[in-house]
């Protein structure tokens, strides 16, 4: 049998047909069936290939069937009817008919009676056959049952009564071939079940377990089951003891190849050791593939290295990491290329040749790298032998030539084979260039570059290489006009290009040009020049760009183009008019700023169908260089004073990052950087328009995709974050800090890259961090930057931040100290290549270094003159550099030193006139900036921030003029005055004795006499170039032009001056017409002399007009702007113009200077609760930019954020002061007594007043009688140091109050008045008596014009102190002057009063809150209560409904005292408390989401507790709460227990004193805030409550007289603390020598 097998296997060999032996084989089949074979393993294998011989034989003419019909052509599917399916076309599959099933059945019956065989044979013999036989057998089978669709169960077909081992293998092969089949049985079995199943048998046959292992690596591959391949080929790998022939050498290089490709397909995280790794597979394979004699796959494992190391070879530390591979990888496909195949040898594709020369081209730049130069020269050589192909053999030839140029060998025959290809030439001249090291090679080998560029078509890359060249220059310090020469030639070769509208003309144009300014350098003639031209080129170009888009677009396109508000619209259909092209793009600053591209043009401009003219990639080959040209030229217009005409340029730029970059990151950008400009221009408008793109900033959707598709390709990653640290600088110029931050985040998650961008990143952290007030975290991440060397630029801006933050942080020494270290270390780098850019950033450095001495006073041991000096070397350093605008502030700087730092009167006019010669020489400075700005920028309706400085350094100019003037005035007024009573000797006397004063007085006194005109003139011709300024610089001129009238006018009447003017009052009057009548006998005046006094009084009155009409002027324009300063200046100096004059409009402007201190304080307040919030605190934009802008100066924003305030926050309504003050007092009830006291800013002067009686207004309820009040005013000088002290001893007793309090509540004792508080009431009585004495000379002055009304008038009037800061820490009701006043109360301003009042009768009139109506359905729904009773309200008093009533009493249960008098109030008051809510202890005490509602949601509201309000909710909590309905808020705290004590020094609660408090609620918008002057205990408070109650609930008095009642130790009940709250109706009352109370608002409120 055996013979006959051999003889069988010989003639399949040969090509023969299985089915012709089909005869022979079955009866030999059937024999050794019957035969027992079981026990002889060599005729059970005989018997297996006999079976699956005979079973080929039995289905091969079927299968020869099969194919043929597999074979044919592609059909539409035809369904059992005939008619076309609704599918695609597919292969037609013929069904198995009868006689091909039996045929299949057959050959499965002789397989498996096969295996059976196997298995039994296992059994005896406890061997298995040959597995490689034996699968062969079982894909036969696997294969016919498939054909016949028949199932294979989860048993594989295998008897679990078999033995173990035989079915694991049995198992695993069937399963392994249902894998290999394409049909679907192999859908029922995965990869990696198989693998499962092969891992638990063993394989005595390696060869084929190699085969079964790499084929499993392989199918996972094809799956991108990366993990599984890896496992699959690892396990292949580790196969032991198989032999080694070609079929096992070509299965290893497969196994290492599928590794080395599912390693590297995981490798997408940048893991270097997987990557290497997965390379090292890739060099195995290629040895195993050498090994089989199979170059293809050498070949393939050598393309995919090649594609992997693309990335690695563009840095120096790449290329070495994978040098020695690419080593091996060259020997292996060099012994391809001697290997024959088939007898021929072995060819390489075209592909192959050139990773060939690939990897020769990278060894050879390694050794460059490496410094090699003689032996990369010998490796060039070398590989120039064997590489056929001229192109090759010239990659290895230019590092031949880059060797010879490092060696200085001659290169004079190695440029002969490239003297026919100029481009190729002039790049290896320019390779050359590079590489060598001495300069006049270099210098030639460049110029050889430019001049082998002779052809007309290499023009522009000649120009190209001219910019290179410059950029050497200018690296090596070439002088400026050797460098100037390359690029006048460079633009000579662009303007003999024959196309004028070439836009890449423009480009190159605007690229050199800005080139030749950046060499000349800041300050010169020819920086200027020069970028002024490249301005126009580049304005031209998209001029030129969006004519020929909108020429070439559709009229739709062409409309939507123009966004300008100019255009102008259709009334009916609202379509925008035709218009011209030439009118359709625009003209003017304002058109420019208003301009945005539409998308359609942008679509035209990216299509590439416009001509040269437009911009496109083929014009624009460089668009991100042209880019950064552009925003250099952006920053050098701000730099001079050019700000208008950088629109066009950003408007080129949205162009260049929206297609043509195609970075929408960058698009965002120039957004906003056009946002920051309108807003330096002022131009709100486009500004509110620009505004929306900043909620495209930060970690977008956008954003995020784009850092996607950066991180995919690898390249891009690094400018996104460029871009997104870019977006970051602009929104913190625009004091967006919650957008900064997320700009910040985003570049972070583009990775730390580079080392410098690690250091950039911390750097951007810890400047944000000072820039939002968190100090510590500054300091964290600038001590996280390394000491190591940084770049010039970098260090500068390091040394800025650092010295910043210290500044913050108190450490003013060290800040300058720090500053003066860095200056030192940049002058000592200070070289020729980068010698400009040095010169500025010493210059800056050195500015703010003499102004953080100048300001600071860290002088250390430099005088003040040496200070001076340094001043004025770093402001002629600036003006040098050309930061002029720069300059100007260093300038004012220094002179407000001069004028800070004098210790008598010599030396301040000393300081005078030097602080006046500085700014003089400053305005002549500034005269020739905006001479030469207003020669560029012919447009007036645009505020330029250099032209805004240049004003502003003018002004300052003319207002320490006015201030010498002033002082000079005032002198001569009190010299003329003494002069008319002194005679003549000792008029003489004096005269000569002046002589002998110091020269510096005597120059100044000669100087100030001639100073008035002087000054006069300059502010008329500030005027005339100040048409389009900013609010804050026409109110501050127009506020000078009214003091120099002023001054004149006191200068004009001395005499009147000083004695009121009673002369000029006669005159107004009419009483003087006798006095001017020239023929009356009883005026002994001469004619002459009557004439004399006729002139000057209308002189003087003209004077006195002019200068109220400037002074109102100033004010109307600052608050307009909301220069809340300038106006309180202008409102001040107005009272002093008229209160000697008229009292009535003198109190109006008095009224308004407080407005205005008063809204700057509440906004200091907001400001500072705002900023002490947590940093996960999340406030609204509109907020962020209202917290981060000055009080002091004007505050502007765009309309989209004023509005969003306006709306959400109450806070900002409050800041709002009126212009007609005088309307204001008009709305007040007619009972209300107003009276102000205000100091001046530097509190030498108290200025008092007793307004005008009010109108009426339109008050609720009847009217009292009116009393005719005279307004008065006055104002008395006053000593700063006094009031400090009355403040001191203010704050010393709350403090020690407090301390006692404290100690006693801590101890465990009650308040029973002890000695300590004995002599605290003493001290408090003494802080009474020192108040009364310090206002008296204005309260005595007052009380003139207090009305004179009798009790019953008494108890209805209100007295409204409207008082400063200074004075509202004082116990002001407690005045003597007060006490026959039912009602006294206090406020910030009129302003602020004026505000609640109309916020009520607004909420009256609206119902802001519930109505009534919804008031009583509350009530109704309330089970078993009823509804208070009505109340009369007394006339001019204001209701507050009883029915909406809300009170917090004890909340945390630490004080039973408060709880128990407040349920007792409660229950005793039943009838008017019944519908009150509210919470009492602890079980009922809100949640702290829940304080909003509960403080928000009631007219009035009563907290009852201990510590203070700030402590249970934070102060930037207060100020953002929705307090307007809230019209009564009663505080009783101040009280400590010991369990409090404890509470708030665990949770660090704030305290706030009671002032800051009452801002808070004020702001919030609560009309009337009632609460303790003095902290109080517990029992006290408790006291107070049932006091309280009394006159507001049974007495039905208003909030103030129920305070004034309290205050006049009135009607306090008679009790003990311990048992609060006991008195029946005929409770006895005693007085309270502790009670202190205050009312700040609406004292009329009424519980009704």
């Amino acid at each position: 049998m055996t013979c006959m097998w051999n003889v069988v296997v010989q003639f399949v060999t040969v090509g023969g047909d299985e089915s012709k032996l089909l005869q022979h084989v079955e009866p030999t089949l059937q024999i050794l069936q019957n035969m027992d074979s079981k026990r002889d393993l060599r005729m059970c294998e005989l018997q297996v290939r006999y079976s699956c011989l005979a079973a080929k034989g039995i289905v091969n003419l079927w299968l020869l069937k099969s194919s043929q019909q597999t074979s044919a052509s592609v059909l539409p599917a035809v369904s059992a009817g005939g008619k076309k399916g609704k599918g695609k076309g597919k292969l037609t599959e013929s069904a198995v008919n009868v006689d091909e099933a039996n045929d299949y059945k057959r050959a499965l019956v002789w397989l498996e009676q096969t295996r059976d065989t196997v298995v039994e044979c296992y059994t005896v013999e406890e061997k298995l056959i040959s597995v490689r036989i034996y699968s062969e057998l079982l894909h036969i089978w696997v294969q016919y049952k498939t054909l016949l669709h028949q199932t294979i169960g989860k048993d594989f077909g295998v008897a679990m009564e078999i033995p173990s081992s035989v079915s694991v293998v049995t198992r695993a092969l069937i399963a392994y071939h249902m894998l290999q089949m394409s049909k679907d049985a192999a859908l029922n079995i995965t990869i990696s079940e198989v693998a499962s199943l092969m891992e638990q048998c063993s394989w005595e046959e390696k060869d084929f377990e190699l085969q079964v292992w790499t084929c499993l690596g392989g199918l996972a591959a094809k799956q991108e089951d990366y993990s599984l391949s890896e496992k699959c080929c690892r396990t292949a790998i580790d196969v032991k003891g198989y032999k080694k022939t070609r079929r096992t050498s070509t299965l290893l290089a497969e196994a290492w190849y599928l590794l080395g490709s599912a390693l590297l397909a995981d490798s997408i995280t940048d893991s270097w050791p997987m990557l290497n790794t997965g390379l090292d597979a890739l060099l195995n394979c290629t040895r195993y593939g050498i090994e089989s004699h199979g170059h293809h796959l050498v070949i393939r494992a050598v393309r995919r290295f090649w594609n992997e190391v693309q990335p690695l070879l563009t840095s120096v530390d790449g290329r070495s990491s994978v040098s020695t591979q690419i080593t091996h990888l060259l020997k292996s496909i060099s012994s391809l290329r001697g290997r024959k195949l088939n007898g021929s040898e072995v060819s390489l594709e075209e592909s192959d040749l050139d990773t060939h020369a690939g990897f020769l081209a990278v060894l050879l730049q390694l050794q460059a790298d490496r410094g090699n130069w003689q032996q990369c020269l010998q490796e060039a050589d070398d590989a120039a032998k064997y590489l056929t192909k001229p192109s090759h053999r010239l990659i290895v030839h230019r590092y031949r030539i880059l060797a010879c140029a490092k060696l200085g060998k001659l290169l004079s025959m190695d440029f002969v084979k490239y003297i026919n290809d100029e481009k190729e030439l002039s790049a290896l001249w320019k390779m050359v260039a590079i590489a060598t090291s001495d300069k006049l090679w270099q210098f030639n080998a460049l110029q050889k570059a430019v001049s082998a560029l002779r052809a007309p078509t290499s023009c522009w890359l000649k120009v190209d290489y001219i910019f290179d060249l410059v950029d050497w220059l200018q690296a090596e310090g070439f002088p400026v006009n050797t460098i100037t020469q390359q690029l006048q030639w460079a633009i000579s070769i662009v303007i003999d290009v024959q196309d004028e509208t070439c836009s890449r003309q423009l480009d190159y144009l605007m690229r050199a040009n800005a080139l030749i300014a950046s060499v000349h350098g800041f300050g010169t003639d020819q920086h200027r020049q020069h970028l002024l031209l490249a301005v126009g080129f580049a304005t031209k170009l998209i001029k030129m760009s969006l004519k020929a888009a909108t020429m070439t677009a559709p009229e739709n396109m062409r409309v939507k183009a123009v966004k300008s508000t100019t255009v102008p619209h259709d009334s009916k259909s609202g379509a925008i008019l035709q218009k011209k092209i030439s009118e359709a793009i625009p003209s003017t600053t304002i058109e420019w700023a208003e301009f945005a591209i539409s998308d359609d043009v942008l679509d035209v401009l990216d299509n590439s169908v416009l001509e040269s003219s437009a911009i496109s990639l083929e014009t624009i080959l460089n668009p991100r260089l042209s880019f950064d040209v552009l925003s250099s030229l952006i920053d050098s217009l701000q730099d001079v004073g050019l700000t208008p005409l950088c629109f066009p340029l950003l408007t080129l730029q949205q162009v260049l990052a929206s297609r043509l970059i195609g970075l929408k990151p960058l698009s965002v950008f120039v957004s906003l950087k056009i946002l920051k400009i309108c807003q330096d221009l002022h131009l709100l408008k486009a500004a509110d328009y620009w505004s929306e793109y900043v909620k495209l900033a930060g970690l977008t959707a956008d954003t995020t995709a784009s850092i996607k598709v950066a991180a995919a390709t690898k390249h891009s990653l690094p400018e996104l974050q460029e871009v997104m640290l870019m977006q970051m600088d602009v929104l913190t110029e625009l004091n967006y800090y919650p957008m900064a931050r997320q700009c910040l985040e985003a570049a972070a998650s583009c990775g730390s890259g580079t080392t410098l961008m690690q250091e950039r990143l911390l750097l951007k952290r810890a400047r944000l961090a000072l820039l939002e007030g968190i100090i510590p975290d500054a300091f964290g991440y600038l001590n996280a930057i390394p000491k190591t060397k940084k770049s010039k630029k970098f260090f500068a801006e390091y040394i800025t931040v650092y010295a910043d933050t210290l500044l913050a942080a108190g450490e003013c020494s060290q800040a300058a100290r720090a500053i003066a270290d860095g200056i030192k270390a940049l002058v000592a780098k200070h070289s020729g290549m980068e010698a400009q850019q040095l010169d500025i950033l010493i210059a800056t450095l050195s500015a703010k270094h003499a102004c953080v001495i100048a300001q600071t006073a860290q002088h250390g041991d430099l005088t003040r003159t040496e200070i001076s000096s340094l001043l004025h070397e770093s402001t002629a350093r600036l003006v040098k550099v050309g930061h002029v605008s720069n300059a100007f502030d260093v300038t004012r700087i220094h002179a407000k030193y001069l004028l800070h730092y004098r210790s008598n009167e010599t030396s301040m006019h000393q300081a005078q006139l030097e602080a006046r010669c500085l700014l003089e020489a400053a305005c002549e400075v500034a005269d020739g900036f905006l001479q030469e700005v207003f020669s560029v920028v012919k447009s007036n309706d645009v505020q330029i921030p250099a032209v805004l400085k240049a004003m502003q350094i003018k002004l300052d100019h003319c207002s320490l003029s006015l201030e010498m003037l002033e002082m000079w005035t005032k002198n001569f007024v009190k010299q003329s005055v003494e002069k008319s009573k002194k005679d003549l000797v000792q008029v003489i006397l004096e005269e000569y004795t002046e002589r002998e004063k110091p020269e510096s007085v005597i120059e100044w006194n000669h100087l100030c006499r001639t100073l008035g005109d002087a000054t006069l003139c300059n502010l008329l011709n500030i005027e005339k170039q100040m048409k389009h300024c900013t609010p804050a610089l026409k109110s501050r001129l127009y506020l000078l032009l009214g003091k120099c009238k002023r001054l004149a006018y006191m200068k004009e009447t001395p005499q009147e001056e000083s004695s009121r003017a009673t002369r000029a009052v006669q005159y107004s009057t009419g009483s003087q017409s006798e006095d001017l009548d020239c023929g009356s006998n009883a005026h002994k005046v001469p004619s002459m002399e009557k004439f004399k006094m006729v002139k000057q009084f209308i002189i003087s009155q003209q004077l006195l007009i002019d200068a109220s009409n400037h002074l109102q002027e100033a004010c109307s324009i600052a608050l307009d702007g909301k220069c809340l300063e300038i106006a309180a200046i202008a409102a001040l100096d107005l009272f002093d113009l008229h209160y000697n004059y008229d009292e009535k409009l003198a109190g109006i402007y008095l009224a308004l200077y407080q407005s205005c201190q008063a809204s700057r304080v509440l906004y200091d307040t907001l400001q500072g609760s705002m900023k002490n919030a947590p940093t996960t605190t999340l406030l609204s934009t509109a907020m962020q930019v209202l917290l981060n802008t000055s009080s002091s100066g004007e505050r502007t924003m765009p309309k989209l954020y004023s509005d969003e305030l306006e709306q959400k926050h109450h806070a900002f309504r409050v800041l709002e002061v009126s212009s007609q003050p005088s309307l204001l007092l008009r709305d007040l009830p007619s009972n209300f007594t107003v009276i102000i006291l205000q100091h001046s800013a530097d509190r030498s002067y108290l200025y008092g007043g007793v307004l005008e009686k009010p109108s009426g207004g339109k008050a609720v309820g009847k009217q009292p009688a009116e009393t005719s009040t005279q307004p008065i005013m006055c104002k008395v000088e006053t000593d700063a140091k006094r009031l400090e002290a009355l403040l001191s001893h203010a704050r010393q007793l709350t403090e020690q109050l407090d301390k006692y309090l404290q100690q006693s509540a801590y101890h465990g004792q009650t308040f029973v008045m002890p000695d300590e508080i004995s002599s605290l009431l003493l001290e408090y009585n003494e802080l009474i008596n020192a108040t009364d004495t310090y206002l008296q000379p204005v309260i005595s002055r007052l009380s003139k014009a207090l009305p004179s009304v009798d009790a019953e008038q008494r108890e209805e009037e209100c007295v409204v102190l409207l008082a400063d800061g200074y004075l509202l820490e004082l116990p002001l009701e407690k005045l003597q002057a007060f006490d026959v006043y039912s009602s006294v109360s206090r406020d910030f301003s009129l302003q602020v009063l004026h505000h609640r009042l109309m916020s009520m009768r607004k909420d009256g009139r609206k119902g802001s809150g519930r109505s009534e109506s919804q008031n009583k359905k509350k009530v109704d729904k309330k089970a078993g209560t009823k509804s208070a009773p009505g109340r009369a309200v007394a006339a001019g008093c204001l209701p507050v409904p009883l029915a909406d009533v809300g009170y917090l009493a004890d909340m945390h249960a630490e004080c039973p005292t408060i709880a128990d008098a407040m349920r007792t109030t409660l229950n005793h008051y039943h009838q008017y408390t019944a519908n009150w809510e509210g919470f009492i202890g602890i079980a009922e005490r809100p949640a702290a989401g829940a304080w909003e509602a509960v403080l928000a949601d009631r007219k009035a509201f009563f907290y009852c507790g201990l510590e203070g309000l700030a402590a249970e909710v934070a102060p930037f909590k207060i100020t953002q709460l929705a307090l307007k309905e809230c019209l009564l808020m009663i505080l009783l705290d101040q009280g400590h227990t010991r369990e409090s004590l404890l509470r708030t020094s665990r949770s660090h609660a704030s305290s706030v004193d009671t002032v800051t408090l009452a801002r808070m609620l004020t702001i919030a918008g609560v009309g009337c805030v009632t609460l303790n002057y003095l902290p109080a205990s517990p029992a006290q408070n408790a006291t107070h409550i049932q006091a309280l109650m009394t006159e507001l609930l049974e007495n039905c008095r208003s909030a103030g007289q129920a305070t004034q009642q309290l205050n006049l130790g009135m009607l306090v009940p008679d009790q003990t603390p311990d048992s609060p709250g006991q008195q029946g109706s005929g409770t006895a009352y005693r007085a309270s020598a502790c009670a202190a109370f205050i009312c700040y608002g609406l004292p009329n409120l009424v519980l009704s």
